[in-house]
């Protein structure tokens, strides 16, 4: 499903979504009938707002350094902008990166302002959400935003090869420990995470690997026979959903 195309962007909308809606929508009618119901409705509204708004952040980031994205998809623990490739200097993969968790500090500022407006304790709340979305995707765990922040500071120093290893080990452990936590606790959103970090590190290295073969030989890797683009997710999960735990 399309929700629209800013910026020429489309924005799609993951079917898996509409089972987080749904649940929401029961969970939300059963703990407050109606007024419960409209609640949970705004806040999952307001919250997949601040999400397609941080993956915009990216594209339009990606945008400024000549790179296109291919669309943006909402998941239930969060968003993919398919930014066609990263590049290849640091700098410009740093600002890339920030540029996602910069929009929600900015959405919690004006939550924020909004709140000493009104002392209205929902917004307070979307405030919160926001500042915990920023926090959170600046963890080291590659190829969230923090991950890829580290590795475009190791990269200055060691080459994008070395620090693609060390940012992919690093970011393995965190999602193995995303999985463990989800698991023990529980929290379902959070072992989502977990499950999806492992699939976007595999393919992070078979990107990395035919992205190398390509500079080093000159020839297209053999393996490699359509063009990919390069997902920068983001992940909501830890408030995203009603029986998460915080």
């Amino acid at each position: 499903m399309t929700l629209g195309s800013p910026f020429g962007i489309p924005v799609h909308l993951h079917w898996s979504f509409g089972l987080l809606l749904a649940g929401a929508a029961l969970w939300g009618g059963w703990m407050g009938g109606m007024l419960g119901l409209g609640l949970v409705s705004l806040s999952m509204g307001v919250l997949a707002g601040s999400v397609v708004l941080h993956e915009l952040g990216h594209a339009l980031a990606a945008k400024r350094f000549g790179i296109g994205t291919a669309h943006i998809t909402l998941y239930p623990f969060g968003g993919v902008a398919a930014i066609e490739r990263m590049p290849e200097d640091p700098d410009q993969e740093m600002v890339i990166a920030l540029a996602g968790p910069a929009v929600n500090i900015a959405l919690a500022a004006a939550f924020g302002w909004l709140w000493l407006l009104t002392t209205s304790p929902l917004v307070l709340v979307f405030a919160g959400l926001n500042l915990a979305m920023a926090v959170f995707n600046l963890l080291p765990a590659y190829p969230m935003d923090g991950g890829r922040v580290l590795r475009a500071y190791l990269a200055r120093s060691m080459g994008m090869v070395p620090a693609t290893r060390v940012a992919h080990r690093i970011g393995t452990g965190f999602a193995w420990a995303f999985i463990v936590v989800g698991v023990a606790w529980p929290w379902p959103s959070l072992l989502l995470v977990g499950a999806f970090l492992l699939v976007a590190l595999r393919q992070e290295h078979q990107r990395m690997v035919a992205w190398n073969w390509e500079r080093t030989t000159g020839r297209p890797a053999p393996w490699n026979t359509t063009t990919q683009s390069t997902p920068v997710p983001s992940a909501s999960a830890p408030t995203s959903w009603p029986w998460s735990r915080s």
